[in-house]
């Protein structure tokens, strides 16, 4: 029996293809009555680099294992949502203009996820709810900037 949600985890592999990475921001949104999403900035390091893999550990800032950057406002435990009533997850791929050599912005960055895993851990769970996908899958204007993920962990 699923509780309040304490800890989400979140394991990004970048793909290899040319142009594959990506600095724009990349989100995770879970659905359901209580659904919200969450920045996945990393507190330290670069991220989202081509054929690099990336974790992302959402959990309240007092967490020693939360590692994304503004932690008090990406903590998943405040306001409480209860993981019985998580219904999906997917990542969203935000812009941020991109300075070209005329010095104007452009806002063409894609990103290659190769894959992407989700865990939701929750209050009384003996076991994390778990959501996969594996690509490649582009994100960006030309591709669509969001897709869903499916439960994978048998519930």
């Amino acid at each position: 029996m699923a509780g309040k949600l304490v800890r989400i985890r979140v394991r990004i592999k970048v793909g290899q293809s040319r142009m594959a990475g990506s600095d724009d921001p990349l989100y995770l949104g879970v659905h359901g009555p209580w659904g919200r999403e969450f920045r996945l900035e990393l507190q330290q390091g670069h991220a989202r680099r081509r054929g690099h893999e990336d974790v992302y550990v959402l959990g309240p800032p007092d967490d020693p294992d939360t590692n994304v950057e503004h932690p008090e406002l990406n903590d998943p435990s405040a306001p409480s949502i209860d993981a019985a009533s998580i219904t999906g997850v997917y990542l969203r791929k935000g812009f941020e203009p991109i300075p070209n050599v005329r010095g104007i912005g452009e806002m063409d960055d894609r990103i290659e996820i190769s894959e992407a895993e989700v865990e939701i851990e929750s209050e009384g769970a003996t076991k994390a709810m778990r959501f996969q996908r594996t690509g490649p899958i582009w994100l960006g204007l030309v591709a669509g900037v969001r897709f869903e993920l499916p439960r994978c962990d048998g519930a």
